[in-house]
């Protein structure tokens, strides 16, 4: 019985630590511009990108503020953790605010997935420092 009660401590620490290392924060996006590179579906890097709010590239300012290159403005920004992983949460100053799944693959680059009405925004960036 006590081996049983110690395998099933062990699973449960397993599936917490594997979750928390999905967590992204502001201060992995700091830094650099963003560059748009690829598309990215189902996990995975390549092919051409759909991303046109984004096709100049990204620079998060700071823990709020990322500036959107072909926009030539900066929008507000917030990260958070959903069902279905990390979201990235876009807020225009016009009221709109866009909601995209994150996926951090190294500390220089990120994919981007749209979600809602924008479902086929696919694209991968890259820090440039």
């Amino acid at each position: 019985m006590k081996m049983g009660r110690q395998l099933l401590l062990f699973m449960i620490v397993i599936i917490v630590m594997g979750g928390c290392g999905n967590v992204i924060t502001e201060d992995q996006l700091i830094g650099g511009t963003w560059l748009l590179t690829n598309g990215y579906e189902d996990g995975e890097i390549g092919g051409d990108p759909v991303c046109p709010p984004f096709d100049g590239g990204l620079e998060f300012i700071d823990e709020e503020n990322v500036y959107v290159i072909d926009q030539e403005k900066e929008f507000v920004y917030r990260l958070r953790e959903s069902d279905e992983g990390m979201e990235l949460e876009f807020y225009n100053p016009n009221g709109e605010i866009d909601f995209y799944k994150i996926t951090m693959e190294n500390e220089n680059g990120f994919g981007l997935n749209g979600s809602g009405m924008i479902k086929t925004l696919n694209c991968f960036f890259e820090r440039e420092e």
